[in-house]
């Protein structure tokens, strides 16, 4: 069948297989809340308890399986608020407080291709451009791929066993991996984040499984980090920030663009 012509707003299958290699999402309005709790159980409103999981269901098809950390386990927030540039998923002014969400719910089969990514099935990636209001308040707030399997723990960094990450450290941009459990490898790229700026993370895996990494479409200067998930992992895209100071900090979220290389 060829193309329509004549202005009809319309994509036949071969530009439709590019066309449908990636997903953009731009946090432009409010999501809806739904506590977890009622998969298998009873409704209930989100209470703010500390490690919920609550999703976020986003107007343009955006889902994000939310779980914020609290120090205190006391809670009080799940869900972000309003801001001019995206959804500002603030964190309270309590240090080692902070959030982490996933596309892919565990434990569900997932999306392939949208919201989970099966190494050896096809190259893929993922992109989160985010702002960051005091870098110096975060003591890490980083974006890209974890074992989907994985549930939302206190302290994501010590205890997910494979993941490829890159991010905001205190105003260094480090990359971070760990494979089968292995002792986290944290690389400084000696790039910089600085307060209030815009950054585009970047995480590509190769159909091998190779991870690569980029900062705003470019290679981090300090390049020498390299992790190969094993064959048939899957992934999720995932991002998690961690408070290091007694201070508000505004994290807004702008632009999440996940796909097939």
């Amino acid at each position: 069948m060829a193309n329509p012509m004549y202005g009809q707003n319309k994509l036949d299958s071969k530009i439709d297989l590019v066309h449908g290699k990636s997903r953009v999402y731009h946090f432009g309005a409010p999501p809806v809340l739904m506590d977890d709790g009622a998969f298998g159980g009873t409704w209930a409103v989100p209470d703010g308890a500390a490690e919920d999981v609550v999703l976020h269901q986003y107007p343009d098809g955006l889902q994000l399986s939310v779980a914020y950390m609290c120090a205190d386990g006391t809670g009080g927030e799940d869900g972000p608020t309003i801001a001019s540039t995206g959804m500002n998923y603030i964190m309270g002014d309590t240090d080692n407080e902070g959030l982490q969400w996933v596309m892919s719910y565990p434990g569900t089969k997932g999306n392939e291709g949208v919201d989970s990514f099966t190494v050896g099935k096809a190259a893929f990636y993922a992109k989160l451009r985010y702002s960051i209001e005091d870098v110096s308040e975060v003591d890490y707030c980083f974006f890209g791929f974890r074992l989907k399997s994985q549930a939302a723990v206190a302290e994501p960094r010590g205890s997910a066993t494979d993941y490829a990450v890159i991010g905001n450290n205190n105003g260094d941009i480090d990359v971070e991996t760990a494979l089968n459990n292995s002792t986290n490898t944290v690389v400084d790229s000696t790039d910089s984040w600085a307060d209030g700026e815009s950054k585009t993370m970047e995480v590509y895996v190769a159909l091998d499984g190779a991870a690569t990494f980029k900062i705003d479409g470019q290679s981090p200067t300090v390049n020498t980090q390299a992790v190969t998930f094993d064959s048939a992992d899957v992934l999720t895209p995932w991002f998690v920030a961690m408070k290091d100071a007694s201070a508000s900090c505004d994290v807004i979220l702008e632009r999440l663009e996940v796909g097939l290389q």
